[in-house]
């Protein structure tokens, strides 16, 4: 027992060391817009000559900054869709996206600290008992909302989801957003060229955030059946 919990002190130490040293040193800065514009012809013909390498290293540090919970899924998309190509990216992004989440859970386990568990355990037994039928709609629904993957990862922790339902619902529920972004990655290879800044609203459709909107809306359909059905 005291092992473990020096493990947890030592993992939860380890993740506040990796989050402050990538704000510190301003690692956050190389993954903008910006950065990739200004280095663009150089990227390019680095990942034409180290295509294969480019992508293993890429996606290694996409899936690093998930492990250590870094807000960074959503630029990273773009990023990717840009150098290596919409479908590539929606591909593996998906892959990327849900092991981290695996990855996430894992670690949300071993740092759960047992005071915090027992107070919510009696409040996710009720979610669990209202949602029994329909968890991986429920669970779908959860992804659909635009709030952190901590804190979605954090919620289905309590749920004690099992890893099947949790794989079904990740990749269910990020693609929507995934394809969106890397539509918007693909957009950047066209305004790459464009003199003065570029920002995220520059590159996105808000309108492609409807589709969300109508998935949810079935969704919520489809439950409200069930339950009559029943």
């Amino acid at each position: 027992m005291p092992n473990l919990t020096k493990f947890k002190k030592t993992l939860f130490l380890l993740i506040l060391l990796i989050i402050f040293s990538f704000y510190f040193f301003e690692i956050d800065n190389i993954f903008t817009i910006q950065f990739l514009k200004e280095n663009n012809a150089l990227l390019i013909k680095h990942i034409s000559e180290n295509f294969i390498s480019s992508i293993i290293s890429f996606y290694l540090i996409f899936f690093i900054f998930i492990f250590f919970f870094l807000p960074m899924t959503s630029i990273m998309v773009v990023f990717s869709s840009y150098l290596f190509g919409t479908l590539t990216t929606i591909f593996l992004s998906l892959l990327i996206v849900t092991s981290g989440g695996l990855s996430n859970v894992f670690l949300l386990k071993k740092l759960t600290f047992e005071k915090i568990f027992k107070k919510a355990e009696r409040f996710a037994k009720k979610i669990k008992t209202k949602i029994h039928g329909n968890e991986i709609q429920y669970l779908i629904l959860l992804r659909f909302i635009p709030m952190p993957f901590i804190i979605q990862n954090a919620i289905i922790v309590l749920l004690n989801t099992s890893r099947t339902k949790f794989i079904i619902s990740t990749m269910l529920g990020v693609s929507p957003y995934i394809v969106i972004y890397s539509l918007a990655g693909f957009k950047l290879k066209e305004l790459i060229s464009k003199e003065g800044p570029i920002d995220i609203n520059d590159l996105i459709n808000y309108e492609n955030f409807i589709i969300i909107g109508l998935l949810i809306i079935f969704i919520i359909i489809s439950i409200v059946l069930k339950k009559k059905l029943k």
